[in-house]
């Protein structure tokens, strides 16, 4: 395997931190998200903060990268924000080109608290749009209209904001290969650093699932391409399956999951990796509570991974990536026949001893990944 930026001893590492409250849960999110329980923030926020001195005294190391998902986070007040944020200030060291990504839903963002974000050290900004029709917003449940997310843009930008992100969804309940383009035109029309175009997956548990919501897989594949051939024509970079940036502006802290580098964790549901464990917290929010308040951990699950689980996964996670991989010998023993089994069939293609990605093998992905998900046992 081709060697990992951020492993020696005293790299700096990335940190996540979940925030778990949302005015409303839209029909297809399955995350960690309580609707209605906004009275426990100010508790739950003294827990997050208790485990983000855990996390640093366990890794006393810089950070060069703090994602705070969600939930919807900016649901939090700018003082609010402003706290979390400076606990992780005072527990960790930054490295000079820091990246601090905040997601954010339009109607909960005003001037004063993109102010207060900026004054947070909140320099990138994750926009929640999915659709600019609003009768689909309106069908995936989500609080704000197009408007709004545009009168939200226009503040982030006069605010300082220079690294913004928008985040979309393709392949939902009513939505047209036309209407789609002419969200992803007007999307480009607006210029920001970074997109992200997701299929829409019905999980379980969810609305869409109860609702017997079932994705068009021929037309979300059409969907993919056209915008994906849009987007690149716009001068933004395919660099992961499903996200697009300007020169130089990729999601370093989503970059370290799909180099399967290690990375802090904090809150309900959060999970960290060391390299080796893979550590998850709790996903309910009351047990998380307790856990954190009694002392406890919240950790439910931990999984020590194998040398040829961690290699399946550098494997996996970077071919999500244009950049590709080179596997070392040991992954070439494990997984050589798998790799070149997708190579035949153009899901891959190779250059030296590295092996990329081809479009086809992003918009098959889950085929091109269950070559790689028995250890030792490559594909026939």
């Amino acid at each position: 395997m081709s060697p990992k930026p951020g492993t020696g001893a005293q790299a700096a590492t990335g940190l996540y931190l979940h925030v778990p409250f949302c005015s409303v849960k839209c029909r297809f999110c399955d995350f960690a998200a309580y609707p209605g329980r906004r009275g426990e923030i100010s508790r739950y926020l003294e827990s997050l903060s208790k485990e983000i001195a855990q996390r640093a005294e366990e890794n006393p190391r810089s950070l060069d990268t703090l994602y705070v998902g969600g939930g919807t986070p900016s649901l939090l007040s700018g003082e609010e924000i402003g706290r979390l944020l400076a606990e992780v200030d005072r527990r960790f060291s930054k490295t000079p080109e820091f990246e601090s990504s905040l997601e954010c839903n339009p109607e909960t963002l005003t001037v004063e608290k993109l102010e207060a974000l900026r004054r947070a050290g909140v320099n990138r900004l994750s926009l929640g749009l999915q659709t600019t029709e609003d009768p689909l917003l309106k069908a995936l449940g989500r609080s704000h209209d197009l408007r709004t997310f545009h009168g939200a843009y226009r503040a982030a930008r006069d605010v300082g904001f220079g690294n913004l992100n928008i985040d979309l969804m393709y392949g939902l309940p009513g939505q047209t290969r036309t209407g789609w383009m002419d969200t992803v035109k007007r999307v480009i029309d607006l210029a920001p650093e970074h997109v992200s175009a997701y299929a829409l997956t019905v999980q379980e548990e969810t609305y869409f699932h109860r609702s017997g919501v079932v994705p068009d897989d021929d037309l979300q594949a059409d969907m993919y391409e056209e915008a994906a051939d849009a987007l690149i024509a716009a001068g933004f970079g395919h660099y992961e399956i499903s996200n697009f940036a300007k020169p130089g502006r990729e999601c370093r802290h989503n970059l370290r999951y799909w180099r399967n580098q290690d990375c802090l964790g904090a809150g309900v549901s959060a999970a960290r990796y060391d390299g080796r464990t893979r550590r998850t917290n709790t996903d309910n929010l009351s047990v998380y509570l307790l856990a954190m308040e009694g002392g406890q951990t919240p950790v439910v699950e931990e999984t020590a991974l194998t040398e040829a689980e961690r290699l399946g996964e550098d494997l996996m996670l970077g071919l999500r990536l244009a950049e590709g991989v080179a596997p070392s010998a040991a992954a070439a023993r494990l997984y050589g026949a798998a790799l070149e089994e997708a190579l035949a069939e153009g899901l891959l293609r190779k250059e030296g001893g590295r092996y990329f990605p081809s479009r086809k093998g992003w918009r098959l992905s889950n085929a091109l990944f269950v070559k790689l998900l028995a250890p030792g046992k490559p594909a026939s």
